[in-house]
């Protein structure tokens, strides 16, 4: 018997059972009727232990972030406690790791194949061959402005999938793409429902190739669709949402025939959302170019690894230069309220993160000041969007086997 651990990030099950319903979604109802069990963490946002790459750590570690205490994306290096593939591995057990959020490889000798997430820079693909799929993921993930040096990247990504015999798949899925491209104005969530789909085409395909006894995937759509697009309590069978779910759908289709009768499916979220329409407004800025910001406000020397979207380590020269760095970013405001967290690292003294805290909305004609110097707003950050869902500290884990206990 194998097993497959499906992490499906952050899924609403009330939304889930209505898309099931409404949009007549037969995999994502045989999921529903899986043994069922959940759990609570006691985490808020306030601790920064409240976010996806802070909760899939403790899934897969077994232990709270009470004491892992990774709170932040790339912060995986100083992880102490072995993971689940690790301690498989030291049992001589192999693995095949796809997407993990915030995870490391690191010595797990059978760990057979091992793709991270795009944004923990420390990381590489195991084996190489598989960075062909994950450098233009890791660009574009850190280069929100168009670029002619993707397209190397991506000549590389569609060798993979030929090499794979996923041609036709990908070309059907790119057919796909230009018309809900098109259909949808060019909407992001199109692109990560797209790469979900492909992306879990070729782990199956690396799962048959190695067989390995453990197996992990880690999908966001579902989590993106939410915070971007859950507008309305109700499923409308044109609108986001069920474009989102109908392709997971397809994708559980997939995952599903590729099992066999005696292999487990475990699938899971670390955390669940909540719908925020009723609320005050959250806005979602970002850098619009992280260097040219820093320039901007006299941090000339900090190297960026930007995350997803709103945050990023910093790494400087020298002590002082992050000291300065860090006094700098604290004392911006705008509007009478500080527009960065800032958190230094005291085994890491030539490293900073931080991450835009304000949400709160603004007008066009907004400015923030630096050291005497006055900046319009807009010039250097961009509205994403307006939230539409939050995350809560709910786990629920379904499963083809017996029902299940996990920490």
């Amino acid at each position: 018997m194998n097993t497959l651990f499906l992490e499906l990030n952050e899924f609403n099950e009330p939304l889930l059972r209505e898309a099931s319903k409404e949009l007549h979604l037969k995999n994502i109802e045989r999921l529903l009727h899986f043994h069922k069990s959940e759990t609570w963490t006691e985490d808020l946002y306030e601790s920064d232990f409240l976010e996806p790459w802070v909760q899939w750590v403790s899934i897969h570690t077994g232990i709270p972030s009470s004491e892992h205490q990774i709170k932040h994306l790339g912060d995986i290096p100083q992880l102490k406690t072995p993971q689940i593939w690790e301690k498989l591995s030291e049992q001589g057990i192999s693995s095949g790791i796809w997407g993990a959020m915030n995870a490391s490889r690191n010595q797990a000798a059978h760990c057979l194949f091992f793709l991270p997430d795009p944004w923990t820079a420390s990381e590489r693909a195991f084996p190489e061959e598989l960075n062909a799929l994950l450098d233009p993921l890791r660009f574009i993930s850190k280069n929100y402005r168009s670029s002619l040096a993707i397209v190397r990247k991506i000549g590389n990504l569609i060798q993979l999938f030929k090499r794979n015999n996923l041609g036709s798949c990908l070309a059907k899925a790119a057919f796909l793409l230009l018309k809900n491209v098109l259909r949808y104005k060019g909407k992001p969530f199109v692109f990560i429902s797209c790469l979900d789909y492909l992306s879990t085409h070729l782990f199956l395909k690396y799962k048959e190739r190695y067989h390995p006894h453990f197996s992990l995937l880690f999908l966001n759509s579902i989590a993106h669709l939410q915070h971007h697009e859950w507008k309305t309590r109700k499923i409308i069978p044109k609108d986001p949402l069920a474009h989102g779910f109908k392709t997971i759908d397809v994708i559980l289709g997939h995952i599903m025939n590729a099992m066999k009768p005696e292999d487990l499916l475990i699938v899971t979220n670390a955390l669940s959302q909540k719908n925020t329409s009723d609320e005050k407004p959250w806005i979602l800025y970002r850098q619009i170019d992280h260097q040219k910001f820093l320039q901007a406000v006299g941090i000339p020397d900090a190297r960026v690894e930007a995350h997803m979207t709103h945050d990023a380590h910093l790494l400087f020269p020298s002590d002082s230069s992050a000291r300065k760095a860090k006094e700098i970013l604290q004392k911006i405001q705008v509007n009478g309220s500080a527009l960065f967290f800032v958190e230094s690292y005291p085994n890491e003294p030539l490293k900073l993160f931080y991450r835009i805290q304000f949400t709160d909305a603004l007008s066009k004609d907004t400015y923030f000041e630096v050291s005497g110097k006055r900046f319009p707003f807009f010039a250097l950050f961009s509205a994403i969007i307006q939230r539409t869902g939050n995350a809560v500290n709910l786990r629920f884990y379904y499963t083809t086997g017996h029902d299940i206990v996990l920490s």
